[in-house]
């Protein structure tokens, strides 16, 4: 690079650090203006924090907005906006409100990268969604879906050794991605003590098994109609819940949209909404020994996360753990969770079956310092099925193999 260049693009990046905190100034100060002004305000700030930021110190493929407006701009938590596609699924606003530590922490010594892998490849050579649009089918070759039927899964990826699964090493920098703010321990990366637990229910009786919900049952994707809830994430977990069925494991699928209220898109209080439909579903049915929070990512417009599987256009998924532990302050005591250990052997046991059908299928098993109603259930997961650029298709294709995961860690492999 000319050496005359790099200077200006330096001085580039001071002017527009400086403008940076003229923005921040004003939305501290927004109190006093209109909410339109504030919105206008907010947006800028989000986009040009984005822009400034290099994108290698957020990954690709989970959206960083959320964590610059948590690390940079927690007065902005206050602020009415409207929905962003591009925002972090799981709110700033969220987290204020399950009394999450939001202190800003920005340390640079996490023991791992701080977000998963699946569209780093992307950012590095592009090479993962370019070759997954070579490799997807034409619309003549794709295989029939919409009826949404249990189908034939194919295994064409990779197995992990018990004696990798069994070091630390391994499983911090190929397995799980530890969120910069989040601190995990040794007992909690214990990948033999997790393979060990039985992550296996009795599936028969026809009382329900499992619990779907969706803390942001709003969630749409590329091709989605507004306004049509079969088009959202309750759609998808609508296929989710027949493909189980036809596993026959009972299924209770609550379509309830915890993320708007009177009308409008709010999820201020999304979590613990969703916390209270949670308990209530619970106590009516104690049958219930898993409990899933199905979601979609936010990801930049030019990621897109997808693979193929048996000749069908599949979104990819990832699951997320919350250890209730912050780098910076320890063990968080309000966000206590009996259930750690094995939300992380659920996650874990998942993510290897996910592994063996596809190395693409699945992403890293992304850890966070939060707890996201995972204390419900010793077997509670949330998954992130695909992205806001992935088509309608794509993501209910994404429940065939995701399907058959659950069903082979809940039958014992049967």
């Amino acid at each position: 690079m000319d050496q005359k260049k790099h200077i200006t693009e330096k001085q580039g990046k001071i002017i527009g650090m400086a403008a940076a905190g003229i923005l921040l100034l004003a939305v501290c100060l927004s109190a006093h203006l209109s909410n339109a002004f504030q919105k206008v305000l907010t947006y800028m700030t989000d986009r040009f924090f984005c822009s400034l930021l290099p994108a290698a110190y957020y990954g690709e493929d989970v959206s960083f907005t959320a964590d610059i407006r948590s690390e940079f701009l927690p007065a902005m938590a206050e602020l009415e906006i409207e929905e962003d596609e591009s925002y972090d699924d799981f709110g700033l606003a969220d987290n204020r409100n399950q009394g999450e530590d939001l202190n800003g922490d920005k340390n640079e010594t996490a023991s791992a990268e701080p977000l998963p892998d699946a569209s780093a490849s992307d950012a590095e050579d592009g090479s993962t969604t370019e070759q997954a649009a070579e490799d997807t089918p034409s619309e003549e070759e794709i295989l029939p879906a919409e009826s949404f039927h249990v189908l034939p899964v194919s295994y064409n990826g990779t197995t992990y050794s018990m004696a990798q699964i069994a070091d630390y090493d391994f499983l911090v920098n190929n397995v799980f991605a530890i969120d910069k703010s989040a601190s995990v321990t040794d007992e909690e990366m214990d990948g033999a003590n997790l393979m060990a637990q039985d992550m296996s229910i009795d599936l028969s009786g026809e009382d329900y098994k499992v619990l779907i919900y969706h803390t942001h049952g709003s969630e749409a994707f590329a091709d989605s109609r507004e306004g049509v809830i079969e088009d959202t994430i309750i759609g998808v977990g609508d296929t989710l819940t027949q493909l189980l069925e036809e596993y026959g494991i009972k299924v209770y699928h609550d379509r309830t949209v915890y993320d708007v209220v009177d009308g409008k898109l709010d999820r201020s209080y999304a979590y613990d909404l969703a916390s209270e439909g949670i308990d209530r579903i619970l106590a009516e049915h104690p049958s219930i020994e898993v409990v899933i929070d199905l979601h979609r990512d936010g990801v930049r417009d030019d990621v897109h996360l997808v693979t193929d599987i048996d000749g069908r256009p599949t979104a990819k998924i990832m699951f997320l753990n919350g250890v209730s532990r912050s780098r910076k302050n320890g063990d968080l005591e309000h966000l206590y969770n009996p259930n750690k250990i094995a939300n992380l052997a659920f996650s874990l046991q998942m993510y290897l079956e996910g592994k063996k059908i596809s190395n693409d299928y699945v992403r890293k098993i992304y850890v966070k310092m939060y707890r996201f109603n995972l204390e419900k259930r010793p077997r509670s997961t949330l998954i992130e099925a695909g992205a806001q650029t992935n088509t309608l298709e794509e993501e209910k294709n994404a429940m065939i193999p995701l399907a058959a995961i659950l069903y082979s860690v809940l039958s014992g492999g049967e």
